[in-house]
């Protein structure tokens, strides 16, 4: 990032939630939302940040999770309540609340957290990152479980499809399977919608 910028101040702030919120209000795609903001910021800072956070979310990461990693320009304040809009559905009218937030208080300093170069934890991004991990252990196990009751049900002295162990075992890897493959429709509709 340049050094030489001077920090988003307030009310830059105050004019990119403006604009973000009517752009979303008009359910424009966030892709091309980013695109705009980009091109119509008068800092180089931003529009550096802007293209990153746009990378970001064309990546999987949540608008949240994409500006935290942003702390010299967007302050815990602005993240926790872009989560909160994002977990509602409701980002237009939070970025207007924030615009709102940001224009009164035109006259104070920087409304940003003044930790530079430090690194914040975020679970969110500690989940995602892991989220690869889940997915294939919960299939592997499923698998398993779907295999040894088969194996069972081939093997078996008794094998009839009435036996507890092997209809439990097999119950348990195809609820797994769904699980799985709930969870993963699930956050590929999320990164879809942008939202």
């Amino acid at each position: 990032m340049p050094e030489h910028e001077s920090p988003v101040n307030n009310s830059d702030m105050a004019q990119f939630c403006r604009q973000f919120a009517s752009l979303m209000h008009a359910q424009v795609n966030i892709l091309d939302i980013f695109e705009a903001l980009r091109e119509q910021t008068g800092s180089a800072l931003m529009r550096e940040i802007l293209e990153k956070v746009r990378d970001d979310v064309e990546m999987g990461r949540t608008l949240a999770m994409a500006f935290s990693r942003y702390p010299q320009v967007f302050s815990p304040f602005f993240i926790s309540m872009i989560r909160q809009g994002e977990l509602e559905g409701e980002l237009d009218r939070i970025l207007t609340d924030l615009a709102t937030h940001f224009e009164t208080r035109l006259e104070d300093g920087v409304d940003v957290d003044e930790r530079r170069g430090a690194v914040g934890f975020d679970l969110e991004a500690v989940a995602s990152a892991f989220q690869w991990l889940y997915i294939w252990t919960a299939a592997l196990l499923g698998f398993c479980a779907v295999g040894s009751g088969l194996v069972y049900y081939a093997t078996g002295d008794k094998a009839l499809p009435g036996t507890p162990g092997a209809n439990i075992a097999i119950f348990v890897g195809f609820v797994m399977f769904l699980g799985v493959l709930v969870f993963s429709m699930g956050r590929r509709r999320s990164r879809r919608l942008g939202r």
